[in-house]
């Protein structure tokens, strides 16, 4: 409807702009008949729903976690899927915090193999700790998007046909700003178009297993830890006093003054009998 009411708008200050010659209005009556069947159409499309069946945009994303005995292991046989089965790892983190190595790994499929990877995975695991997988239909979205850009593309095409029959600078001004709305529309919705047809066409699992290296307390690790640490506060502890040791001289002095014993004063004693 807005861009329905800017191109209404802008062929009104167009004509209003023009020569106002019987001439000048035949020039351009043609072209404002066509637009509005156009601005009908548009509006026709956009209330009439799809009846033709259509391919279902599904974004599939999962997540499992489970424990290993052999880390590296694992890792090879995940990595041996995905290559097969044409997919990428987008992102891949490992963590050892002393009594697990942990491996986190993201990884890209085409959605046909998304089944696939889950279960060669799932058969080299002995018990999965979790397991979550999600389909999200996108088929509504990604229709209205394209019909969006078709929409603004054909449009923009008609103000194009207008930017070439006008004549006066405030007309081909109005009509370029148009123009650059448009596109910058258009832009932003292909960007939308884009990322969903990327989350349709590959499909992303995250795989997280880790390795247990320790199954009881370690007295030596723990206690050289806290010697380190202790250590570290220490000489932390030191770097702060250093940092206010202006006013720790300022308040030593300021005490020495306080409490410094005060001079005897002499008594002197008068002679008897003066």
């Amino acid at each position: 409807m807005k861009l329905k009411l800017t191109f209404w708008t802008l062929l009104t200050i167009m004509l209003l702009f023009s020569c106002g010659t019987g001439e000048n209005q035949k020039e351009f009556a043609p072209l404002a008949e066509e637009a509005a069947g156009i601005d009908k159409t548009f509006n026709q499309q956009g209330n009439d729903k799809i009846e033709t069946s259509v391919e279902r945009k599904i974004i599939k994303q999962g997540e499992i976690r489970f424990e290993t005995g052999n880390i590296k292991e694992t890792e090879s046989v995940i990595l041996k899927a995905v290559n097969e089965l044409n997919g990428f790892v987008s992102n891949d983190n490992i963590h050892n915090d002393n009594s697990r190595i942990t491996h986190r790994m993201v990884i890209r499929v085409p959605a046909d193999n998304f089944d696939k990877l889950i279960a060669e995975i799932s058969e080299s695991v002995e018990k999965l700790d979790s397991k979550s997988i999600d389909a999200l239909d996108v088929t509504e979205e990604y229709i209205d998007v394209e019909s969006r850009i078709k929409t603004k593309k054909e449009l923009e095409n008609r103000y194009k046909e207008l930017l070439i029959k006008a004549r006066a600078v405030e007309e081909i001004l109005s009509i370029e700003k148009e123009i650059g709305t448009l596109r910058t529309e258009i832009e932003s919705i292909e960007g939308r178009l884009q990322y969903l047809k990327d989350r349709v066409s590959l499909s992303t699992l995250t795989v997280e297993f880790y390795q247990k290296t320790s199954s009881s307390f370690n007295f030596s690790s723990k206690f050289g830890q806290a010697l380190v640490m202790g250590w570290k506060w220490l000489l932390a502890f030191i770097i702060g006093v250093i940092h206010f040791w202006p006013f720790i001289l300022v308040t030593g002095v300021v005490i020495f003054f306080s409490f410094r014993p005060g001079k005897k004063r002499k008594i002197n004693k008068t002679p008897a009998g003066t």
